[in-house]
């Protein structure tokens, strides 16, 4: 941690991914070392720690905002201190065109960091998960959450309930839609869920969206396995850091063949044993 900016500079340079992530995780790291990682990082798991460094900088955030790697613009466009002049920048320049804009807007609608100018652009998006995205921002203006809380999609107004801005007339409307706080006695697992699935109201595959993105490791692992797990989830799995949740996603039956095929090809001889399975002979 008191390594010189100036050893880092060098250290950057090393053709060695774990060394270089560790370095672009350091505080004392430069923006121009951050830079040449930005512009030379051959490890796909180098620039997550780019990204996620104290030290980006506007610039830098909106270079790797036209990245061509998709998880790449899909971490940009979750980090809260990217600024929202880039965040709507990436909204206008991806489309609703493929599971895999979606994914990038609804993490735009999440992040506490984008414009209420740029939220209400998505605000009319035909996905319930760019909805309820919306509906759990901060940032969202009142007029617009009053609006989504007479929304067709139950996990849409649940959202709105949940948000902490929403006028109190209003959540008391939908009360009913808010689990009640649980118990000290109640497992961590269960208690890192968003919430828990309820057959009656619930989109199966929504909830399994949201699940994908608990903090707890576990929760993320059983949810890659399930065979009724969003493709784009799946997608995302396949790229993730974590070699058991790309284990997981190797395991998926309904995981799509161009990622097991990349999966095939993985550097964990486990996920590749897995994924191979899979193909065809």
């Amino acid at each position: 941690k008191d390594a010189p900016a100036e050893a880092l500079e060098v250290i950057v340079r090393q053709p060695v991914p774990p060394i270089q992530q560790v370095a672009a995780a350091n505080a004392n790291i430069s923006t121009s070392a951050l830079e040449w990682l930005i512009d030379n990082a051959t490890d796909k798991n180098v620039l997550p720690a780019v990204i996620r460094s104290p030290k980006m900088t506007s610039e830098l955030f909106d270079k790797l905002s036209i990245h061509p790697d998709l998880g790449v613009r899909e971490m940009v466009a979750s980090q809260s201190n990217c600024p929202p002049s880039i965040l709507e920048e990436i909204s206008l320049r991806e489309l609703f065109t493929s599971g895999d804009s979606i994914e990038i807007h609804r993490r735009i609608a999440a992040n506490p960091n984008t414009s209420a100018t740029t939220l209400l652009r998505l605000f009319d998006s035909n996905h319930a998960a760019i909805r309820a995205a919306i509906a759990t921002n901060p940032s969202t203006p009142i007029p617009a959450l009053e609006q989504l809380a007479q929304d067709e999609k139950v996990e849409v107004r649940r959202a709105v309930a949940q948000n902490p801005n929403t006028p109190a007339s209003i959540r008391e409307a939908l009360r009913d839609l808010v689990p009640p706080s649980r118990s000290s006695s109640v497992s961590p697992t269960l208690r890192s869920l968003s919430r828990l699935y309820n057959p009656d109201t619930d989109d199966l595959a929504t909830i399994l969206a949201e699940y994908a993105q608990s903090k707890n490791a576990f929760v993320r692992l059983v949810t890659l396995l399930h065979p009724l797990t969003p493709v784009e989830v799946l997608e995302q799995g396949g790229r993730s850091q974590s070699w058991l949740e790309r284990y997981a996603t190797a395991e998926n039956s309904a995981t799509p063949a161009p990622t097991r095929q990349q999966l095939a090809q993985d550097g964990n001889c486990i996920v590749r044993a897995a994924a191979r399975t899979g193909l065809p002979a």
